[in-house]
């Protein structure tokens, strides 16, 4: 009798393929006659801006500018800040693996190597580094495993696997306009920035609608004043944007960060200025998915070889709409060391192993630089690196390489202040997102019949058991060949898909041989 074997394609998950690219550095500034000279540099900091991140096939390609801040020290009397950039553009192309990767832009990520900045003279700036650009895209691979038999007296036990598969992702850059009132004409530009904290998103046809709030702040300082004055803004936002391949029914992982700000005084010169906000939306959807596997499989006719095929497949563990605190705490060099302000740097979101759990679990957690400038009693300032951590609270069973993060972070709120000798630094960390789990498993990839069994008149044509609580018949079954409907028929136990598959408790089985 001939096996018939009906197939099902599995899109599987095969790991995570990561490279990094060196971006380098040489950059020149020239103070303008309109800003004063440079008496001292505070802080100098590297910042991608990737404007085009692009995954097809098993290539990589981006472009952008890494934006290179430089905070000085004037020559003026008292310790007063000012803030001035360069733009370094870079092309970047990466080659991967022969292989199918999920589709939409990569996930980056990425750190400063080294940042040396030096004044050249009191209008020029050399900067000289690198940037370390980490592109990481996920892996699939395509399995064709048999999903069904019949025939040669086949007996199989179904397996289900449920999880989700990457269906589409986009970015897209967007602009948004409002007004941010300053005080007073003269004052110096610090630092004008912002988060996108998402709210909600809808899922259509080639589609994704999302819906958040552009969190933006202005640092300044006021003409002739060294103390800094801080204001915020909220912006509502809400964005269509066309996503090929986007289905109801997806999930949407969207999150989004601030490009780049300009705040341009108005023509008539009255009125407020407007701020200009370049910003990136980022969406990712997942299509659950429901795959017919065979677990196991044997014959009552024949000899039968099985070729097992591990199996991998992404299930969601939670939807992250979170915020977590951090806070870093050091002795001050000076007691008359005066706080004027912080901003902080993130690094992405990770699994980490749950420290003190009683079993293996992780939780999501990432590590941070807080940059705390201050000025010392004579009137210098200096620009202070404390790193900090943070988790949030929740726990998941498992170790951290059996999680694929699909997260952002964004500082939405920084506080640096100082009581008695000490800096103390708190931050509201917002973390969205999706926690994925590797669930891995092993099915049927092949089955080959072979000899028949030699079935005398003087077989025996009935077995006893003694089977243990928690036994799956299945396996009683296959250990004398014989058919599972006849187990349950013969010890009038429940058969069909429905029914219990293991034994409820202790008992002597009777088990018909197959005929």
């Amino acid at each position: 009798m001939e096996l018939k074997v009906l197939n099902n394609t599995l899109t599987a998950y095969s790991g995570r393929w990561e490279t990094r690219l060196e971006l380098p550095v040489e950059a020149e500034i020239l103070i303008p006659d309109y800003l004063p000279a440079v008496f001292k540099i505070v802080k100098c900091r590297l910042e991608p801006v990737v404007l085009h991140n692009d995954l097809t096939g098993a290539r990589w390609q981006g472009d952008g500018y890494l934006r290179c801040t430089v905070f000085y020290q004037s020559d003026e009397a008292g310790a007063r800040l000012w803030r001035t950039e360069q733009k370094v553009r870079f092309e970047k192309t990466a080659e991967l693996p022969a292989g199918r990767y999920a589709p939409g832009p990569a996930a980056l990520g990425g750190e400063t190597e080294y940042c040396n900045c030096r004044a050249v003279s009191e209008r020029r700036i050399d900067i000289r580094g690198a940037y370390t650009l980490s592109v990481a895209a996920l892996a699939l691979e395509e399995q064709e495993l048999p999903a069904s038999l019949s025939g040669c007296g086949i007996e199989q036990r179904p397996l289900t696997l449920c999880g989700v598969t990457p269906a589409a992702a986009a970015e897209k850059l967007y602009t948004a306009q409002t007004t941010l009132p300053l005080p007073g004409d003269g004052e110096a530009i610090l630092e004008i920035g912002g988060v996108y904290v998402p709210q909600s998103a809808t899922v259509q046809t080639g589609q994704v609608s999302a819906q958040g709030t552009l969190r933006l702040e202005a640092v300044w300082r006021a003409a002739g004043e060294e103390e800094f004055t801080v204001r915020q803004k909220e912006l509502t936002v809400q964005q269509t944007m066309e996503v090929e391949n986007a289905a109801e029914g997806d999930t949407c992982c969207c999150w989004g960060e601030v490009l780049s700000a300009t705040l341009t005084a108005p023509e008539t010169g009255r009125g407020d200025p407007e701020l200009t906000v370049q910003w990136k939306l980022h969406a990712e959807l997942w299509r659950p998915v429901h795959s017919a596997l065979v677990a196991d499989a044997y014959s009552t006719e024949c000899e039968t070889r099985l070729t097992m095929a591990p199996c991998r497949l992404l299930q969601t563990s939670a939807v992250v709409e979170e915020t977590a605190l951090a806070a870093a705490e050091d002795d001050l060099p000076d007691p008359d060391t005066e706080v004027r302000g912080c901003f902080v740097t993130l690094g992405p979101p990770q699994a980490e192993a749950a420290e003190g759990a009683p079993q293996p679990a992780v939780r999501l957690g990432g590590r941070g630089v807080a940059h705390v400038l201050c000025a010392d009693s004579r009137g210098e300032l200096t620009c202070y690196d404390k790193p900090f951590s943070w988790q949030l609270p929740e726990t998941w069973p498992g170790v951290p390489e059996t999680f694929v993060p699909r997260l952002s972070a964004a500082a939405v709120r920084v506080n640096s202040s100082r009581s008695g000798g000490r800096l103390r630094v708190e931050a509201e960390i917002a973390v969205h997102g999706m926690l994925l789990a590797v669930q891995s498993c092993e099915a049927v990839g092949a089955v080959e019949p072979g000899e028949a069994f030699d079935k005398g008149a003087d077989g025996p044509a009935l077995y006893l058991y003694y089977a243990e609580a928690g036994e799956r018949l299945f396996d009683i079954a296959k250990r004398y060949h014989a058919r599972v409907r006849d187990l349950a028929a013969a010890n009038r136990l429940e058969s069909g898909p429905e029914a219990p598959q293991t034994t409820a408790e202790a008992a002597c089985l009777l088990v018909p041989a197959a005929r």
